[in-house]
C-alpha cells in the first residue's frame, strides 16, 4: 500500500506565438503543456513543488520534454512557466493540515479557560486527570466528594492507564477509593503548574 509519494497533473497547453521550431523552422507551430507535480500522502494533495514542461510542434511532430528542451525554446517557455499558476487544489492537503491546527490551538485555549475556571470555582462532582510529575506517561483521576470553602475533599482512583483522556475506562464507582483527602485550591493550582494535573471534567453541575 502507498502511504505517500508525488503525482502529476496536467496545469495547461499554450501556444508560442512567434516562436520558430528548432527542427523544421516553421513559427506559430509550438504549443508548450506545463504540469504540476505535486507531494501526496494516502492520494491527498499536499503541496506542489515542480513545474515539468514539454513542448511540440504541430508541423513536424517533433517533441521535447523537460530535460531536453532546446536553448531556443527555453526563454519563451520560461516565461510560460513563470505566468501559471499552480492549482489551489495541490495545496489541499496542507490547507487541512492548517485548519487542523487551527482548530487544536482553538479547543486547547477553551480547555484551558473551562480547566482554570472549574478550579476555581470546584463543584462536588468534578473530575481532575492527575499524574505523579509531568513527563510521566500514566494517568489517573481524582473525584471531588466534597466542598469546603478553599479546600476540595477528593477520592482518588486506584488504577492508573497511559492514556492522557482516563475518565472514559477509569471513572466508576468501584475503582475510586473509599478514604478521602483533602487538598487546597491552592494546591490544587501548583499542581496543574507542574504537569501533574492536566485535566478537569465537570458531569454534574
Amino acid at each position: 500500500m502507498i502511504f505517500y509519494g508525488y503525482k502529476g497533473t496536467h496545469v495547461r497547453t499554450a501556444p508560442l506565438p512567434g516562436v520558430a521550431c528548432p527542427f523544421c523552422a516553421a513559427t506559430d507551430t509550438l504549443h508548450v503543456s506545463l504540469f504540476s507535480r505535486y507531494a501526496h500522502v494516502y492520494y491527498i494533495p499536499l503541496f506542489p513543488f515542480s513545474k515539468p514542461l514539454a513542448a511540440a510542434c504541430t508541423s513536424c511532430h517533433m517533441s521535447w520534454d523537460n530535460k531536453a528542451l532546446p536553448a531556443a525554446l527555453q526563454a519563451p517557455l520560461r516565461a510560460v512557466k513563470q505566468d501559471t499558476r499552480m492549482p489551489l487544489w495541490t495545496w489541499s492537503g496542507t490547507a487541512l493540515l492548517l485548519l487542523g491546527l487551527g482548530w487544536a490551538a482553538v479547543a486547547g485555549a477553551r480547555n484551558d479557560r473551562e480547566n482554570n475556571a472549574f478550579l476555581a470555582a470546584p463543584h462536588v462532582g468534578d473530575i481532575y486527570t492527575v499524574r505523579a510529575k509531568d513527563d510521566d506517561k500514566n494517568y489517573s483521576l481524582l473525584k471531588v466528594v466534597g466542598v469546603k470553602g478553599p479546600t476540595v475533599d477528593v477520592v482518588a482512583n486506584e488504577y492508573v492507564i497511559n492514556n492522557n483522556h482516563p475518565i472514559d475506562e477509569l471513572n466508576a464507582p468501584n475503582k475510586y477509593s473509599k478514604e478521602s483527602f483533602s487538598l487546597s485550591r491552592f494546591e490544587l493550582q501548583i499542581m496543574q503548574n507542574k504537569g501533574q494535573l492536566t485535566d478537569v471534567d465537570r458531569l454534574e453541575d
